[in-house]
């Protein structure tokens, strides 16, 4: 009986020893699932954002497209130009004495700087002369294109108006349309090539001006830009014409400007 007693109290012993190790042991896991599930949390915070705090938003379109921004343009300063302000001006080269070329009353130039009561001017591509500060002027009365040409075939009857298409081209279009012409002239600035009753004057090898020599006296009703005894002027916005009396007659040259 005593001997079923104690077996009885060893084997109660027996099962509170398991039952402990037991409970110990699901503390254990336990406590080792919520470290590992705080662990797998606070790895989620660290990733889910970057830690810079400059994040880029997207927006969500709205159905208009936003208008892009004009690109800010220089604006290219615009040329200093004068005007001979007296027919058959005197051009000198850099020393100031040397008669380099004689200009005609209206030609417009580049001014490149004022010295001394001397203007430089840019002739052609690459010659440069200068002549005194009373023979230009930076101002010209000016009237429209249509009244120049109106002007123009007034003073040139015979001309056909298909001429004017002729100033701007290059001496090899010009060649192709009208051939050759029956000589050519040269000065430090310009070509003077001849044809049948008239004259291009080309420079850079583009036509400038078209001449037509001993016409009949006429004076346009349009108001000049200048008139002088030995010429008139007339500026339009792209063209001009010029009159330049002697002997009874003149020489007429519709020029581009």
């Amino acid at each position: 009986m005593k001997e079923e007693v104690r077996s009885s109290r060893a084997a109660s012993r027996k099962r509170k020893r398991l039952l402990r190790l037991a409970t110990a042991v699901l503390l254990i896991a336990s406590l080792i699932g919520v470290i590992a599930f705080a662990a797998y949390i606070d790895s989620q915070k660290q990733t889910a954002l970057p830690e810079s705090d400059n994040i880029s938003t997207e927006e969500v379109d709205s159905g208009t497209e936003a208008e892009p921004e004009e690109e800010a343009t220089e604006e290219e300063p615009s040329e200093d130009v004068v005007y001979i302000a007296t027919p058959y001006t005197k051009v000198y080269a850099d020393d100031r004495v040397t008669v380099l070329y004689e200009a005609d009353l209206g030609d417009r130039f580049e001014r490149l700087e004022a010295v001394s009561g001397f203007v430089k001017l840019q002739l052609n591509e690459r010659t440069t002369g200068w002549v005194t500060e009373e023979r230009v002027t930076e101002e010209a009365t000016s009237v429209s294109d249509d009244e120049v040409e109106q002007a123009w075939q007034t003073v040139v009857p015979t001309a056909s108006a298909s001429a004017l298409d002729l100033l701007g081209q290059d001496v090899a279009t010009v060649r192709s349309t009208l051939g050759a012409p029956a000589s050519v002239q040269r000065d430090q600035v310009n070509e003077y090539h001849f044809y049948n009753g008239f004259f291009l004057m080309v420079r850079d090898q583009r036509v400038k001006a078209i001449d037509w020599d001993r016409q009949t006296a006429v004076t346009p009703e349009l108001e000049a830009s200048s008139a002088q005894s030995a010429g008139s002027w007339y500026d339009g916005e792209t063209l001009q014409l010029k009159l330049f009396p002697y002997n009874g007659v003149m020489r007429v040259r519709i020029e581009q400007k």
